[in-house]
């Protein structure tokens, strides 16, 4: 007979360690951006560079961050449903 669920725990813990890697990396893309406008860096390579970080760049690591958060925030979902379904 097979045995269906998970550890509630771990899979909170997974929630929160999903929601926390979310964090670090904002954090990470707004000291990025930070350290790169104080940058003395003047030309072409500096300007393309600036805008493909303030394009394309942050705008992944934001969507990264999102996906994250929202499987941290599912993981936590699925933990209380289980956790309600073994109570039951």
């Amino acid at each position: 007979m097979a045995i269906w669920g998970a550890d509630v725990e771990q899979l909170r813990q997974l929630g929160s360690k999903l929601q926390a890697g979310a964090s670090e990396i904002e954090t990470q893309k707004s000291t990025l951006t930070k350290v790169l406008s104080g940058t003395d860096w003047k030309g072409p390579d500096a300007d393309k560079f600036r805008q493909e970080w303030s394009g394309t760049h942050t705008t992944m690591l934001t969507k990264v961050a999102e996906a994250l958060k929202d499987a941290g925030a599912q993981a936590k979902r699925n933990a209380e449903q289980q956790s309600q379904a073994s109570q039951g």
